[in-house]
């Protein structure tokens, strides 16, 4: 099954990958001044820049996801929440908050469908505790984590993060620290994935 599911995707995107040395530095993607950090220096990295609130983030979830698992061992994809207005903190904050509880597989398609999807208002820190604890998570545990020094040092590296890259706008992609690829540059969202596939072997041939 995974087989055929890695086929799919590769097919699906044949016509981008084909035309991969037509992507262009400065077109299609940009190189970044300077790079910016990334989480494992041991792998590529490609961080997904989202908003749990982005319609277009919510869309590219089908195809990001199988995306992720056809990538190789030495390919890493990581997201980071956007807190580019005021309103997306607290919704970082939860993405945050279920990493250090270990419980982002468990609250993280929800919270796109809640906030892209249905349009729920979840902008506050007991709403989230509600959110959390509907879908099983221990509410004290869950308030204790909320403002602990853990999950505000990961905010503001991530924010730190998206600054030095010049994000304005989700969905995003960062690869490996050096190169920003948007929905703007790329055409499509399948393109966007192309171009990081394109990125990606530049840096293998690189190292």
């Amino acid at each position: 099954m995974r087989q055929l599911l890695t086929g799919l995707i590769m097919l699906s995107l044949l016509p981008f990958t084909a035309v991969a040395n037509d992507f262009q530095e400065g077109t299609h993607y940009e190189r970044l001044p300077s790079s910016v950090g990334t989480e494992n220096r041991d792998k590529i990295e490609v961080a997904e820049v989202f908003w749990y609130g982005c319609p277009a983030c919510h869309s590219m979830q089908p195809l990001i996801t199988p995306w992720a698992e056809t990538l190789a061992e030495d390919v890493a994809l990581v997201h980071l929440p956007a807190a580019l207005r005021g309103d997306w903190e607290v919704h970082a904050q939860a993405f945050y908050t279920a990493r250090s509880l270990g419980v982002v597989d468990q609250v993280h398609s929800d919270l796109f469908q809640a906030l892209a999807g249905e349009r729920q208002r979840l902008n506050s820190k007991d709403q989230m505790a509600r959110f959390f604890a509907d879908r099983g998570v221990d509410e004290d545990e869950f308030r204790k984590a909320w403002g602990s020094f853990s999950v505000n040092s990961m905010m503001q590296r991530a924010s730190s993060r998206i600054r030095g890259a010049r994000v304005t706008g989700t969905p995003s992609l960062i690869v490996n620290g050096k190169y920003l690829v948007t929905v703007r540059g790329a055409g499509s969202q399948e393109n966007m994935l192309a171009i990081a596939d394109h990125l990606i072997e530049k840096e293998r041939q690189q190292n």
